[in-house]
């Protein structure tokens, strides 16, 4: 089980910093952009890449923001409930958020298959499109390994 928990974590953080890679990118290429429109030559294609690049960026920080709990959350009626109703909260929320994330992740899956097959291309650079789905879906799955190692760690602290 620990190992369990501990490769999540890994893998939470190696998704955690090629998302912060991948955000130095985009800004590089922003900047190499701007620079390049003031001198009359643009840069082809550049929002198409940094639409890419932040959708996986995006995804691939979801696991480590649950991890850290810097989601957003009502702290105003939360703080009001007792102890026993937030530990069945909690429990909730990670069955309803590991369901979701999973059919996130499969569909997602799906979704890139199909334009995998059908050779969906993006309209400048024709960088294929499934690729992105590709990251978005292992960003989904290993959240839901993530949601998976928190709610182990509920139940057994329920059993102490």
């Amino acid at each position: 089980m620990k190992y369990f928990i501990s490769l999540v974590n890994n893998l939470s953080r190696i998704l955690q910093i090629i998302a912060g890679v991948i955000l130095v990118g985009i800004m590089v290429i922003t900047c190499m952009d701007v620079v390049g429109n003031a001198f009359g030559h643009p840069i082809l294609g550049v929002e198409e890449l940094v639409s890419i690049m932040a959708a996986i960026t995006m995804a691939f920080v979801l696991p480590a923001a649950h991890k850290n709990r810097v989601h957003i959350g009502i702290d105003i009626l939360y703080s009001r409930l007792g102890e026993k109703f937030k530990k069945l909260d909690e429990l909730f929320v990670c069955i309803l958020s590991g369901i979701l994330f999973f059919l996130a992740s499969w569909k997602s899956l799906e979704y890139a298959h199909e334009l995998k097959q059908v050779g969906e291309v993006t309209s400048t650079l024709q960088i294929p499109v499934y690729w992105m789905l590709y990251g978005v879906s292992l960003g989904c799955i290993v959240l839901f390994f993530v949601i998976v190692a928190e709610f182990i760690v509920l139940i057994s602290k329920r059993k102490d």
